[in-house]
């Protein structure tokens, strides 16, 4: 953020609480760095400084807008459509580059609430022309989001909030990321040719999930391709399509409900595109088509976790589906 801010003076911020650095520090230090007029401290109302920032990206600026917690972005719906819309109605005729990021998502014992546990990323999946991507670590999270401060079009980044304050590293400085997914581990040869091996699709809090339950797994004979979406919309396919010509079946760990979700999009391409490279069928875990409960013993019961993943990637390699 500070590195665009610095290479490009059109480049401007919007947030609240920003002279305290936000929910996560993500915007710390701008206003005392550029001045209130590029980093504006807006007032509680989401859909008032995403338009602001809308206004601003028309008219020659690139502005960043910062969600305490993108759950909140419900309130800038209408903002969030119209700037995909506009972009490609305008038929080139207007540059949009506003990119919006935030932390969010669903994790396990995560205990925030409904109102702050809500799936964002799959609310906005059908706003065309709006570009969604997601980042578990801090490589990816620095790599996507330079890439998307200088995309021409709206971009939407959401971070994990439950890993924001305990997942620290290095990064590649100056290197933008490509909006792709990502191996983040490939399952052994043997498991391969023995059939003891599943594709896993994840992002967000299903990755450190995901990664959780590979010792388990492997202790049992079994390994996974897991592969990390970040980028939601466009899906990479493609990375999708040389895994599953590996492994032959598919688990998508899904941090969004199982009607109108992230999974239930990707599972009907795969079917679609796919079919023939399954084995089996593909088994979604998706949260529960109910408000997620405060209670963590509640919880347990709607939103999936390594456990759920365990046993559903034991009977794909059991034939118990």
């Amino acid at each position: 953020m500070h590195e665009g801010m610095l290479r490009d003076p059109t480049t401007t911020l919007q947030a609240e609480d920003l002279q305290a650095g936000s929910s996560y520090g993500i915007p710390g230090l701008t206003q005392q760095t550029y001045g209130s007029l590029r980093a504006s401290d807006e007032i509680i109302d989401e859909g008032h400084f995403i338009g602001k920032s809308i206004g601003e990206a028309m008219n020659g600026y690139r502005p960043i807008v910062e969600l305490m917690n993108t759950n909140f972005g419900i309130y800038g719906m209408a903002e969030i459509a119209s700037c995909g819309n506009t972009y490609l109605q305008s038929g080139g005729q207007f540059k949009l580059p506003l990119t919006i990021l935030g932390a969010g998502g669903t994790a396990p014992d995560q205990a925030l609430g409904a109102e702050h546990s809500q799936p964002l990323h799959a609310y906005i999946m059908g706003v065309p022309g709006l570009k969604i991507a997601t980042a578990s670590s801090p490589e990816a999270a620095y790599g996507i989001t330079k890439s998307m401060i200088r995309d021409d079009g709206p971009c939407f980044l959401i971070f994990p909030v439950k890993l924001m304050n305990q997942i620290k590293g290095t990064v590649n400085l100056g290197q933008c990321m490509p909006l792709k997914a990502a191996l983040l581990h490939k399952a052994s040869d043997e498991s391969v040719k023995s059939g003891n091996a599943v594709t896993v699709l994840t992002y967000l809090h299903g990755v450190k999930e995901s990664m959780d339950s590979i010792e388990q797994l492997n202790e049992n004979g079994m390994d996974i391709d897991l592969i990390e979406l970040r980028t939601l919309k466009p899906l990479d396919m493609e990375t999708i399509r040389d895994s599953l010509q590996r492994t032959n079946k598919l688990c998508i760990l899904d941090e969004s409900t199982r009607s109108g979700g992230v999974g239930a999009t990707i599972s009907s391409r795969v079917c679609e595109e796919m079919f023939d490279l399954l084995d089996a069928p593909v088994i979604r875990l998706a949260m529960d088509n109910t408000p997620v409960p405060y209670a963590s013993s509640m919880e347990k019961v709607v939103v999936k976790r390594s456990t759920d993943l365990i046993e559903s990637v034991m009977n794909l390699c059991t034939s118990r589906v």
